[in-house]
């Protein structure tokens, strides 16, 4: 009983440090400006707040996208399918239910990328993490979060189309 008692102590004191830094760097990854636009840290890019907030086909989400202006810049654009992915926290769900990181806030599942395939496009769902093809005239659950910036990772790592 006490060879239990002490293993477990010494995982929680290896292993807790590691956990609680982890949470840290999560916390601070994020950073909210002018309660407009949020910067990531990991990344670099700058994402809107928020979603556009309604269904939208994706020539309307590009046209979103181009035509955000937040912060003084005026260069937002959509996103490519792997920097949606750097967004995708794979843990609890918040509160409006989506696993998606930081304090970016969107109204449904699904938001479209850049990334074209066969005369539509690919979206990502922050409810499983999934590269969905949708056809570009599709709107159902579908929304535009402008991002603006070039990333400081290498994005292969977030699986290749």
């Amino acid at each position: 009983m006490k060879t239990t008692h002490i293993i477990t102590v010494l995982f929680l004191l290896l292993c807790l440090p590691q956990f609680l830094i982890a949470e840290d760097n999560n916390a601070e990854r994020f950073q909210i400006v002018d309660n407009v636009y949020i910067v990531d840290s990991h990344t670099d890019l700058m994402w809107a707040i928020q979603d556009n907030g309604k269904d939208i086909d994706w020539w309307e989400a590009k046209k979103y996208c181009e035509d955000f202006s937040a912060g003084g810049y005026s260069d937002w654009r959509l996103p490519d399918i792997k920097e949606l992915a750097t967004l995708y926290s794979d843990g609890n769900r918040k509160g409006d239910g989506y696993k998606i990181a930081g304090q970016i806030k969107i109204t449904d599942c699904c938001v479209w990328s850049s990334y074209d395939i066969l005369g539509g496009a690919l979206t990502f769902s922050f409810n499983s993490g999934k590269r969905i093809p949708n056809a570009l005239g599709e709107t159902y659950q579908l929304r535009a979060l402008p991002v603006r910036g070039t990333s400081k990772i290498d994005l292969k790592k977030y699986k290749n189309f």
